[in-house]
C-alpha cells in the first residue's frame, strides 16, 4: 500500500480537532461573484422556456433554478428593486422549497401601502427587477412598489466545524488491472485549480455507477466523437483515471466541454451539473440513434435502464370529482426538510396526500379544494435523492440541521444500499463540495485531489446534500 501525499500547493492543512481523531477542513474561496447579465441572459431565457412548458414538480423544480439564476442576477447598479408583501413571500417559499402543492395566488401588497413602520424581511422583502417582472408575470397581481435603497449582499458567515469535511488517516490502493472482466474504476483524486469542486464530487459518485462507466468505456468510439462530445469526454476521463499512475489527474476535455453552461469563474450548484451531465448523456444517445437507425448501430439507453424512474400525480376535484393525471420521469428526487430528520421521512412526505385550497377545475371551472396523490410506478437501480438545503427566496439561506439516513434503506418497499453522498460545507457564499463513495467494497473520502479511507460512522455523520442508492437485487 502507497502512502497518499498531498502535493497541492495552494491546499490549507488540516487542523485536527482536541478530543477527537476525525480532521475536518472547508476550503476558503472568493466571494461568489455575480454572473454578468450578458451570459446569464440566454440561459434564463432558455431555462424559462422549459419552465412554461412543464407540469407538475418538474414545473416547480425549474422555477426554483429560474428563480435562483433571477435572484443572482445582477443587470447594472442601477436597477430598480420592488418591495414584496412578507406573507406572500412566505406562501411562495413554502411552494418551492418545502414541496406544498398550494400556489401562493396573486400579490397583494395592498398592506404595505397603508401601514407605517414597516419591517424589513418581515412585513416585505426587497428583490430585483428581474425577479419582480417574473413574479408579476406569473401570479399577477400588485401594486408595484419601488424600494428607495439597493439591499445589501447577505454577508458570508465563517464555517463552524460541524460544517467541515470528516476525514481519517488514509492510505492509497494499488492499481486496478484493466484486464478484470468487470473492473471498478481506480481509486484517484480530482486536481482543482478554480471552483470545480463541485463537478469533481459528482464525478466521483457517478464512478460508482459501474453500468454506466461499463457503457461509456465499451461502446463509444470515433464515430461518436463529433455527435457524443460529453459522452466522449467522460470517456477520456474514465481512460485517464485507468491510465496514470499518478495520484490524482487534472480533468481537460470534459471540463472545457461544460464551459458554455457553467462558467469556470463562477461556482455552481452540484445537482444542476449532475442532472445536466445525465440528460445530456441521454440527449447524446438517443440522437445518435434517430440519426443510425437505419444502420443497426443502435445504443442502449443507459441512463434510461439504470438511472430513470417514473412517477405519476394525480389530482381530484372535490367538487365534480374530476382526476387530472400527469406522469413525469425523473433522474433524481427532491426532497423538502421541513419538520423531518430523516431520509425515509423526508421521501414518504413528498408521497404523503395533500389538499390543494381553491384549485381551479378545467372540467368544472370553480375554485374549490382538490387532493393530490403523488405516486412512483419505477424506481430506478441507481436511487438519486437530493435534500433542498439552498433556499434563495425571498432571502438566501442554508438548511444545516443534520437529517439522518442508513446504509441501507427501503424505499416504497424496495431495499436499496447507499453508494455515494454529495455533501456541501460552507455557506452560500462561501462554500465547498466533496463526496464520500463506496468504492472496491469500502468508504473513501473524496476531496478534490485528497482521498481519505473513512469508515460507516464517518459517513453517518455527514450533513448529506446528494444520496446516490443502489437497488439490492
Amino acid at each position: 500500500m502507497q502512502s497518499y501525499k498531498d502535493t497541492d500547493n495552494n491546499s490549507e492543512n488540516l487542523n485536527e480537532e482536541d478530543n477527537s481523531s476525525i480532521n475536518k477542513q472547508v476550503p476558503q474561496f472568493p466571494q461568489k461573484k455575480a454572473p454578468s447579465y450578458s451570459n446569464e441572459v440566454p440561459q434564463i431565457l432558455k431555462l424559462q422556456n422549459q419552465f412554461r412548458i412543464a407540469q407538475g414538480n418538474t414545473r416547480r423544480e425549474l422555477e426554483c433554478q429560474l428563480i435562483k439564476r433571477l435572484v443572482d442576477l445582477k443587470k447594472n447598479s442601477d436597477s430598480d428593486w420592488y418591495r414584496l408583501n412578507g406573507a406572500w413571500a412566505q406562501k411562495y417559499t413554502t411552494y418551492l422549497y418545502d414541496n406544498s402543492s398550494t400556489l401562493p395566488g396573486p400579490i397583494d401588497n395592498t398592506d404595505l401601502l397603508q401601514k407605517k413602520n414597516l419591517v424589513m424581511n418581515v412585513d416585505f422583502y426587497v428583490v430585483n427587477e428581474t425577479v419582480w417582472k417574473f413574479l408579476l408575470e406569473e401570479y399577477s397581481g400588485g401594486p408595484e412598489i419601488l424600494d428607495e435603497k439597493i439591499p445589501p449582499s447577505p454577508s458570508s458567515n465563517a464555517s463552524s466545524t460541524t460544517d467541515r469535511a470528516k476525514s481519517v488517516d488514509i492510505s492509497i490502493v494499488s492499481y486496478v488491472s484493466q484486464l478484470d472482466i468487470n473492473p471498478e474504476i481506480p481509486i484517484k483524486g480530482l486536481k482543482n485549480e478554480l471552483y470545480f469542486c463541485y463537478m469533481h464530487s459528482s464525478l466521483q459518485c457517478m464512478m460508482c455507477i459501474q453500468e454506466l462507466n461499463n457503457f461509456i468505456l465499451n461502446n463509444i468510439n470515433r464515430q461518436h466523437i463529433q455527435s457524443m462530445p460529453l459522452c466522449t469526454s467522460y470517456q477520456e476521463l474514465l481512460r485517464q483515471l485507468k491510465d496514470t499512475q499518478q495520484d490524482y489527474i487534472k480533468i481537460n476535455s470534459l471540463r472545457n466541454s461544460i464551459t458554455k453552461k457553467f462558467n469556470p469563474k463562477h461556482q455552481h450548484d452540484a445537482q444542476e451539473f449532475l442532472l445536466f451531465l445525465l440528460s445530456s448523456f441521454e440527449d447524446e444517445i438517443n440522437n445518435f440513434n434517430k440519426k443510425n437507425v437505419q444502420q443497426q448501430t443502435i445504443l442502449p439507453n443507459v441512463i434510461d435502464q439504470y438511472l430513470k424512474g417514473k412517477m405519476t400525480s394525480e389530482i381530484h376535484c372535490k367538487n365534480c370529482s374530476k382526476k387530472s393525471q400527469i406522469m413525469e420521469e425523473f433522474l433524481s428526487l427532491s426532497l423538502a426538510l421541513l419538520k423531518i430528520n430523516s431520509i425515509n421521512q423526508s421521501f414518504d412526505e413528498f408521497l404523503k396526500d395533500e389538499l390543494i385550497q381553491d384549485y381551479k377545475c378545467d372540467s368544472c371551472h370553480k375554485k374549490k379544494t382538490a387532493i393530490k396523490k403523488t405516486r412512483i410506478t419505477k424506481l430506478p437501480q441507481y436511487l438519486i435523492l437530493h435534500l433542498k438545503r439552498f433556499k434563495f427566496f425571498p432571502k438566501q439561506n442554508k438548511i444545516i440541521q443534520h437529517i439522518k439516513f442508513s446504509l441501507e434503506s427501503s424505499f416504497c418497499g424496495i431495499k436499496y444500499s447507499l453508494a455515494g453522498i454529495i455533501v456541501h460545507s460552507g455557506s452560500l457564499e462561501q462554500g465547498h463540495y466533496y463526496s464520500f463513495c463506496k468504492r472496491q467494497n469500502k468508504w473513501w473520502l473524496f476531496n478534490d485531489q485528497k482521498i481519505k479511507l473513512v469508515n460507516n460512522n464517518d459517513v453517518l455523520q455527514q450533513q448529506g446534500y446528494i444520496l446516490f442508492y443502489q437497488q439490492l437485487l
